[in-house]
């Protein structure tokens, strides 16, 4: 019987070490999963990381490179509109480009621009110098009063800037005397193209303006003589034995009355 018990105890006290050593060898299980589980997550974080790293890289590798080649576009842009400032042969490579070298397209589409520049930039300065009082034109132009030396580049794009906004100014004013009723072109083209049709339009407002000045000199003289008939007084000759009475032989007589009538005309009637 003591036996037995003897092999009983032994035998429950090896199942208890084989317990202890298995459970601490499933703990040992669970803490080699977590640190598998830990290391691939590790691994998978590391991996976006690179991937996003390797896309900023490729983002600002394309950046510069893009730097590069518009640093390199508005050096040539202004190397070569030196050569026309100085007067140089300049064959333009991108004429027929839409996105390249937009700025010398237009400059070497005015090719006297520079040529005359040094004739504007003195007017204008002699011009505002002559000016009373103070004014940001005058105070602009007055630093290139004589120059002693060559005018930078830079500073010749800003006279042909300022240059250009006089000008608009003027094309406006005279605009807005031609068609007082019509809308003021937004841009630059606009306003030159308007201009191309100013012949045209002052030979209608000459025309307009003869129109109601007659037209007030004739109502005047109905007031007096009110069964005047003004077109055959315009389409037939003199009374018969008075053929000798030519309108040319009164245009002095009636000057004075004429300025009276051009001072009451509206001057802004369009006649068709």
């Amino acid at each position: 019987m003591a036996a037995l018990k003897k092999a009983l105890a032994e035998a429950e006290d090896k199942a208890a070490k084989e317990r202890a050593a298995r459970e601490k060898h499933e703990a040992r299980v669970g803490e080699v999963q977590q640190e598998l589980q830990d290391a691939v997550k590790k691994y998978e974080s590391l991996e976006r990381d690179s991937k996003t790293q390797g896309s900023e890289l490729a983002k600002a590798r394309q950046s510069a490179q893009d730097a590069r080649a518009e640093a390199q576009s508005a050096l040539q842009e202004i190397q070569a509109a030196k050569k026309i400032a100085a007067g140089k042969a300049f064959i333009m490579q991108s004429k027929s480009v839409k996105e390249t070298f937009l700025l010398l397209t237009r400059i070497w589409s005015s090719p006297g621009a520079f040529t005359d520049l040094p004739r504007s930039v003195s007017d204008a300065a002699e011009f505002y110098r002559a000016e009373e009082g103070s004014s940001t034109e005058k105070l602009f132009w007055s630093q290139y009063l004589g120059p002693e030396h060559p005018v930078p580049f830079s500073d010749q794009l800003k006279q042909l800037v300022e240059l250009h906004k006089a000008a608009e100014l003027a094309m406006k004013e005279l605009i807005v005397r031609l068609w007082p009723a019509a809308p003021i072109p937004s841009s630059y083209f606009g306003l030159v193209k308007r201009l191309v049709d100013a012949c045209p339009r002052l030979e209608v407002i000459k025309r307009s303006v003869c129109i109601e000045g007659a037209r007030m000199a004739f109502a005047r003289v109905k007031t007096h003589w009110a069964k005047m008939d003004a077109k055959k007084l315009m389409t037939e000759g003199p009374p018969e034995g008075k053929e000798h009475r030519r309108p040319e032989l009164y245009f002095d007589g009636v000057l004075e009355g004429s300025r009276l009538v051009a001072e009451q005309c509206a001057k802004d009637v369009i006649f068709p």
